[in-house]
């Protein structure tokens, strides 16, 4: 059934470029933090116990953020970049035929599978490192609790994952990149303010002059049905 308000909604709104905040400040500090972090492990390989509080850092980090995905603002939570599949297939495909694929205010599909990716693989990577320091150094929360001789496997698996991690880094950079270029948005610099511009629409029905996003129109629409 179509709701009336939201037609004269519609018809009375233009779209325009506004600043909008998007990354909270603990989202730009987590995302930060982490790529310091990241780059010093995987620097200091050999370096003890350094590389262990950079490993430490990190699955603090990802705690942290996996909470925050849930109680946290509005773009910060998963369910703002948790797409179907559908619309992950059509963004993807979009992207590959270098039409104008759809701008989001948080993570767009691709990004949100290589967010969820890169916490699961950190999570996973930082869980392993600790195993491995524990049974190499006899250090750290697991030590003398991992058999000594899961050590050269823990090792393996350390190494394959923290390369692994590199590569999707990059993919990511790459992809932000694009972005950046694609959208005419700079998405690094948006991880620093916290804002992104984005087409708004400007209520002139009402004279309020007021900027509503996607987010808070449908929104707007829904509570009048």
């Amino acid at each position: 059934m179509n709701d009336p308000h939201a037609t004269s909604l519609q018809a009375s709104t233009v779209s325009e470029r506004t600043r909008i905040k998007v990354w909270d400040m603990l989202v730009r500090i987590f995302h930060w933090t982490l790529v310091v972090s990241f780059t010093t492990g995987y620097l200091v390989t050999d370096k003890f116990p350094l590389h262990a509080y950079a490993g430490y850092t990190i699955f603090t980090l990802i705690v942290v953020r996996i909470v925050w995905g849930f109680v946290g603002t509005q773009y910060a939570r998963f369910s703002a970049f948790t797409y179907s599949v559908d619309e992950t297939v059509q963004y993807l495909l979009s992207a590959l035929r270098m039409g104008k694929a759809r701008e989001y205010l948080s993570h767009n599909p691709m990004g949100a599978i290589m967010v969820y990716l890169l916490l699961a693989m950190l999570l996973c990577n930082t869980v392993i490192g600790t195993m491995l320091y524990g049974a190499q150094q006899l250090e750290g929360p697991l030590a003398e609790i991992v058999p000594t001789l899961w050590d050269e496997n823990l090792e393996v698996i350390h190494k394959f994952m923290a390369k692994a991690l590199l590569t999707l880094a990059c993919f990511h950079l790459g992809g932000v990149l694009w972005a950046t270029w694609w959208h005419r948005q700079n998405y690094v610099l948006a991880m620093f303010t916290g804002y992104k511009s984005a087409f708004t629409r400007r209520e002139h029905r009402e004279g309020s002059g007021k900027v509503w996003t996607p987010e808070e129109r449908a929104r707007h629409v829904k509570q009048q049905r």
